[in-house]
């Protein structure tokens, strides 16, 4: 099976706009470090005119980090490496590759025509665009909605060039591109519950959590206070029978969240309550004060799993359709 990688597009393009088009275009996906005009005006106009000769003369990645090694480019001596270029060049045929464009998220599938070239060609260095892998045919997926969260976060940071390591990523990345039945060989249950987690984006986790509170315990969101930037809470919830206020917490992925963070909050307040969530990580501290509870990630599972295969309508759609999808394909 093959890899799965996300690819960030911002680079120092002469324009100032990511090279998410120009990949597109041209069916590549490139990096920068280009070694362009604008990376070399710093040497006097003998130097710059030789770098100009050389760069031109670039077959493989080793004389790519000559010239760069030999001027000292991108703080590059003879015991550094680019990563990012050193990865593209661990790119192999059958993998996939997550781009996005404006919003839209695209899936490039890297067929048999797979080879690194430096392009020194004009348009690819003003794009910051030079280091490259051939290749690439890309197809439009569609916006955040149509991708597995894990994808999506997967773009907030990182390395420009990164492998997706959660797993059946190869298989959804699969089904996606080439329409073919979505077949999961998943293990357990607890595979399963992780790979729904994988799917959701951290609004979907906090949409949970907020929904399970107004089902299991009475809360309604008041709308405003979603709009209040807090490190503490997401939103502030209202039981309107008893006039309690729920804070919950909630966190995607393998984070912490340590309950003596919260006391302050709800400390002399005994209308006040703390519900602290994490998809993959564990709550700390003192689990012993009454207004500060925990929901693990197998209550939330087991709650949202009873609602749609008893056809409740209170859980979203867009949730409700990784939920089928993972599970209609589980061992298919």
């Amino acid at each position: 099976m093959g890899t799965v990688w996300r690819l960030q597009t911002r680079t120092d393009s002469e324009d100032g706009k990511k090279i998410s088009k120009y990949c597109l275009k041209h069916k590549v996906a490139a990096l920068g470090w280009s070694i362009n005009d604008d990376h070399i005006n710093i040497y006097n106009p003998e130097a710059i005119t030789e770098i100009q000769e050389k760069r031109k003369k670039i077959k493989n990645i080793e004389e790519y980090y000559d010239v760069v090694r030999t001027y000292g480019l991108y703080g590059i001596n003879n015991k550094k490496r680019l990563i990012a270029v050193d990865m593209l060049l661990e790119v192999e045929k059958g993998d996939y590759i997550w781009m996005r464009d404006n919003g839209i998220y695209y899936l490039g599938y890297v067929g048999d025509k797979l080879r690194y070239r430096y392009n020194f060609r004009n348009k690819a260095l003003k794009h910051d665009a030079a280091n490259q892998i051939k290749g690439v045919v890309w197809k439009p997926i569609g916006d955040e909605s149509q991708v597995p969260g894990v994808i999506a976060t997967a773009f907030i940071r990182g390395r420009t060039l990164q492998r997706i390591k959660k797993a059946y990523m190869y298989e959804y990345a699969s089904f996606i591109y080439n329409g073919n039945p979505l077949a999961l060989d998943v293990e357990s249950n607890e595979s399963l519950k992780q790979l729904f987690y994988d799917c959701l984006s951290p609004n979907d986790c906090e949409d949970l959590v907020c929904l399970y509170l107004y089902d299991c315990k009475g809360y309604v969101t008041i709308p405003s206070t979603n709009k209040i930037a807090t490190e503490l809470y997401e939103c502030v919830l209202v039981n309107p029978l008893n006039g309690k206020l729920a804070y919950p917490q909630v966190k995607k992925g393998d984070k912490e969240l340590n309950i003596n963070d919260f006391i302050e909050l709800i400390k002399d307040y005994p209308n006040k309550e703390v519900y602290l969530f994490t998809s993959e990580g564990e709550v700390l501290g003192d689990t012993h004060i009454d207004n500060i509870h925990s929901i693990s990630s197998d209550e939330l599972y087991s709650w949202v799993k009873e609602k749609i295969e008893n056809n409740s309508f209170l859980i979203p759609e867009g949730i409700v359709k990784w939920y089928k999808l993972i599970h209609s394909s589980k061992n298919s």
